[in-house]
């Protein structure tokens, strides 16, 4: 089971990785997913963390419960990680159960575009 601090990692490496992500890909983001507080609870470690999603880049990450959240993920680290690293795929975690996301429908309707 991955620590706090482990996850947290990997969340700002996929942050990093989407930052470092060609205009195109931001572009497609940002027409997807409008401005958007998303949160991430990971269960196992009962902690949260947030990040602003907004013009297809993420701005920072937070720790702590955001009061603004648009979008909450919740998945244990290990499941966070494994999709982080590319060995699981959120769509999947997500009929399997491994993952609950709470969003409005259209929320839930720009992500799949994604996933």
């Amino acid at each position: 089971m991955p620590s706090k601090d482990e996850v947290a990692s990997k969340l700002q490496e996929l942050i990093e990785r989407l930052d470092g992500a060609g205009g195109d890909v931001r572009d497609k983001l940002a027409r997807a997913v409008p401005s958007r507080v998303i949160q991430i609870h990971v269960s196992d470690l009962d902690v949260y963390f947030w990040t602003e999603l907004d013009g297809g880049r993420m701005d920072g990450l937070y720790e702590g419960s955001s009061p603004d959240a648009d979008i909450t993920i919740t998945a244990t680290g290990e499941d966070l990680v494994d999709m982080i690293d590319g060995r699981k795929s959120m769509f999947s975690s997500v009929i399997a159960g491994h993952v609950h996301v709470d969003a409005s429908l259209a929320d839930l309707m720009s992500l799949r575009k994604l996933l």
